[in-house]
């Protein structure tokens, strides 16, 4: 009987410097009997190893005394495994008095060896470019002079030395060139002429002057009426002639028309694979064809096969419902009763 054999990895001792064994994976070393597991980290553990020294214990054999030195102080502490132990541990005062202070020197260890509020001196003189957050205006000049800011007086307006002269235009309706004449105006008015339904606007200072008014010019239009109508008009078709014409797309004048009856046409061939019109004489005629390939294939239910029926041999990889043949089987790698499982030597 053909027994498979299972070979974990092996080598001497002298060889366990180069050795990293996979989590979980084993390792026998040959000359000392041990045997090891890695752990997946970089270390091969030893599972049975030699019993010359306790692997568990309640308490060290030699107890000890633990103490602070240094910058702390505390009292010590015996501990020999069996309980914890505990040391309060007190810090050397540096001298610096406690409070809330801004400004302090620390030691290269990190304490603060003295503690100062600061003072004026400590602070240096800055520059406006050192600022970030001052704003533009910050670097300006207060005044009246380009490029000054202008500071508001004692009633919290501007001085009216920076403020440019305004005017207000006004609007004027009058009846006749002599009213418009007459009329108290200042450059930019309006006086709107109902003699003439025409409007002026005043250009230059003197309204008395009938040259320093100016015409304001409207656009005209043309289009009195369209089609007789005259507003807000609305053209219908019949409006221009066209009552009588309907809207039709492309889409619905082609349109296939809904045949009724029993309209016939010419029987295409069997065989012809086109846009032409078929009759049940060419939908008969293809019928008969089917039928006829349909005799020639083989049945779908799974035929017993007898002797050595042939499959192509299919990729590797190839994982789908497809038949396998021996020559498939084999280029998988199965184990054969024969083979052996050699984890390598180290």
């Amino acid at each position: 009987m053909a027994v498979t054999t299972i070979k974990i990895r092996r080598g001497p001792a002298s060889n366990l410097a180069g050795l990293s064994l996979q989590e979980g994976e084993p390792g026998f070393v040959v000359d000392t009997g041990k045997l090891l597991i890695g752990d997946g980290q970089g270390n091969n553990v030893v599972i049975n190893p030699d019993q010359a020294n306790a692997t568990t214990a309640d308490k060290l054999k030699t107890g000890r005394t633990i103490a602070i030195t240094g910058d702390g102080t505390g009292s010590s502490a015996a501990f020999d495994g069996s309980a914890n132990a505990s040391i309060a541990l007190v810090l050397a005062n540096t001298g610096t008095a406690t409070g809330t202070f801004t400004k302090f020197t620390v030691d290269a260890k990190g304490r603060i060896t003295s503690a100062v509020l600061l003072t004026a001196a400590d602070i240096p003189t800055l520059t406006l470019a050192k600022i970030s957050d001052a704003g533009t205006a910050a670097s300006k000049n207060t005044g009246t002079a380009a490029g000054n800011v202008p500071v508001l007086d004692s009633g919290g307006k501007l001085d009216t030395a920076v403020l440019p002269a305004l005017a207000i235009s006004d609007t004027f309706v009058v009846a006749t060139q002599a009213a418009m004449l007459a009329l108290t105006a200042e450059v930019g008015d309006i006086a709107v002429r109902t003699d003439l339904n025409k409007t002026f606007i005043l250009r230059l200072a003197g309204a008395s002057t009938l040259g320093n008014w100016q015409e304001i010019l409207s656009p005209t239009a043309a289009v009195s009426s369209v089609a007789g109508k005259t507003g807000a008009v609305t053209v219908t078709a019949s409006d221009v002639g066209l009552g009588n014409v309907t809207n039709e797309s492309k889409a619905t004048m082609f349109a296939s028309p809904t045949f009724t009856g029993a309209p016939s046409g010419p029987t295409a061939l069997a065989g012809t694979n086109t846009t032409q019109f078929a009759t049940t004489a060419f939908v008969e005629a293809v019928r008969a064809i089917l039928a006829a390939a349909d005799a020639l294939k083989a049945p779908l239910a799974s035929p017993a096969f007898t002797g050595n029926p042939t499959v192509p041999t299919q990729a590797i990889s190839d994982n789908s419902t497809k038949a396998a043949s021996t020559a498939f089987v084999q280029s998988q790698g199965y184990l054969k009763a024969t083979d052996t499982i050699d984890g390598g030597t180290f």
